[in-house]
Order: structure tokens, then sequence, then C-alpha cells
């Protein structure tokens, strides 16, 4: 079975437009057709019900989607080690990071794994911790960084960074906030907060937790789905957030923001390092987890 027509049927069926296949592949439509109507004729079935404009898979195209998809990994998977015998670390890496590693953290790392492999192709895909896990177990990305761990019993969650939160308010204006508040002051505060599926929340609500602080008490001025958005809603006044002492470095040195600090309230965290445990992992991933792991000494 020729590799080329299954790579334009997976197009076609992808895109469910013989015209959009051949844009991506750069081949002709009647070069496309004529490659799927080759591959129907070697299976004795049919691949695609033309309906006016539209076409839609049948079963049997399905079926081999499925296992086209397992040959093109294979035939990746071949290449790479191939190349590693040539002493070259090549092809795509996909990377998930949460919000504070992809902004944080991550960006050096792959500039400096980058640059000792130039061949490899890099992509970097940020979301929630949650989003990321997800897309982690779902294969959509192959290792990621997130900021909180996880009991999934196909993943691995390695910490690999040790972070800490702060809490943060503006210097002036009627949201301020004392640089020393009392378990008890926070209820009556406007916060910035995240959104729930993020780390950051999650581990500033088991921290409120050990405190005796219900999470739910709190005046939530507003929500945000980036650490950017809260930094800078904290900089125009609005009210309180948590962050990453990574991410508020910058801020604090410069005086834009102030550190509130919370009776009793000490809240250590780490990144984790997550990939799926039970899948081949490529050449190219398994370099990176390595260097990701010697690059990263859990020091802030």
């Amino acid at each position: 079975m020729d590799i080329r027509r299954l790579e334009a049927f997976a197009k076609v069926y992808e895109m469910r437009s013989f015209s959009r296949a051949g844009q991506e592949l750069y081949l002709s439509q009647p070069t496309i057709s004529a490659h799927v109507s080759a591959l129907e004729a070697e299976l004795e079935v049919r691949l695609f019900d033309r309906l006016g404009r539209s076409i839609l898979p049948t079963q049997a195209a399905d079926v081999l989607y499925r296992h086209a998809q397992d040959i093109f990994a294979r035939v990746a998977s071949a290449r790479a080690e191939i190349q590693l015998l040539q002493e070259r670390v090549a092809g795509e890496l996909l990377v998930g990071g949460s919000t504070i590693p992809a902004h944080y953290v991550l960006p050096s790392l792959l500039a400096r794994f980058a640059r000792r492999h130039p061949e490899v192709r890099m992509e970097l895909r940020v979301g929630d911790s949650q989003a990321i896990v997800r897309r982690i177990l779902a294969g959509e990305e192959l290792v990621a960084m997130v900021g909180a761990g996880g009991d999934h019993p196909e993943l691995a969650f390695e910490p690999i960074l040790r972070d800490e939160l702060v809490i943060l308010g503006p210097v002036e204006g009627p949201a301020a906030a004392q640089a020393q508040c009392d378990p008890q002051e926070l209820a009556g505060l406007p916060w910035v907060m995240r959104e729930a599926g993020s780390g950051t929340r999650r581990a500033f609500e088991q921290g409120l937790g050990r405190i005796g602080v219900d999470p739910r008490a709190l005046s939530v001025a507003l929500a945000v789905e980036s650490t950017q958005a809260a930094l800078a809603s904290v900089r125009a006044g609005l009210g309180l957030t948590v962050t990453s002492r990574l991410a508020a470095r910058p801020l604090l040195e410069a005086g834009q923001v102030r550190e509130v600090r919370v009776s009793g309230l000490d809240m250590p965290r780490n990144f984790y390092l997550v990939y799926h445990a039970r899948r081949h992992q490529f050449p190219v991933t398994r370099y990176f987890i390595d260097f990701l792991r010697k690059e990263c000494s859990l020091s802030l």
C-alpha cells in the first residue's frame, strides 16, 4: 500500500474535501482523487460517499484512517531512530505548558534546546493545567509542564521546578491592602481570580483551607484566564490576586505591585513535568524530557 496514497486519503478524511486536501499537500485535486480511487480499487471498498459538494467517510474509511495514523507514527519513529544513528536529533516536538510555565519558564528552555538541536521543529501550546492534561491523555501533545499534579494512572507527573505563590495588591488606591494581613481580613478585600481549571487557583484554595479560610468567602471582583490579565488588573487597582513568584518578581522589583503577606499562609508549589507513561515516546521527546530533568533542578 503506497504511503503517498494513504497520506492523500488521510488529508481528505480530515478536511472532508478533495480540493482543500490538495492545497494542504501541494497536489492538484485530480492527483488527490486518483490516489483515493487507487486505494478504493486496491481495497475493493468505497471510502467516501460523494454527496453533491460534500463528502462523507464510510465505515471502511474510519477503519483505514485509524490504522493510517499508526502507520504514520511508526514511519516517523523509524526516521527519528535512524537520525539518532547519525547523531542527529530531529523531528516534531509538541510541548504543552500551563500559563506560568508557558510564559515564564519554557521559552528560555526551548531556546536552549533549539540551539543544541536545530533540526527539531517545536510548537508550544498554552492552556490551564486541566486542559493540558486532557490533551496529553488524548495524544494531542507529547510532553508538558503544568502547575498542578494529578492522579491519572496513564500519566507520569514528575515535580521538576519549585515555586511559591504570592499575594499581590495595588500599591495605592481603594483596593490597596496592608503589607501584612490576618486571615479573617481576606474576605473583605476585592480579588482578581484565575479560572477554576488553573493550577494556581487550586493551590491557592488549598492554602486557604489550611489556615481555615473558605475560598468561597472571598469577594471576587474579576475572573480572568491568564496571569498577564491578573497582573494588569492588580496594577490598575481592581484588587488583589495570587500568582507565581516567578511571574511576580519583575513587577515587585519595579515597585508596580505590593506583596501582601498573610499570617500563617505558606504556599509552596511545584511545577510538574507530565507525559503519557504508556505511549511510545519518539527520540526527540525522550531527549527533551531528559533535557528538562537536567536543566530544572527544583530551585526557584
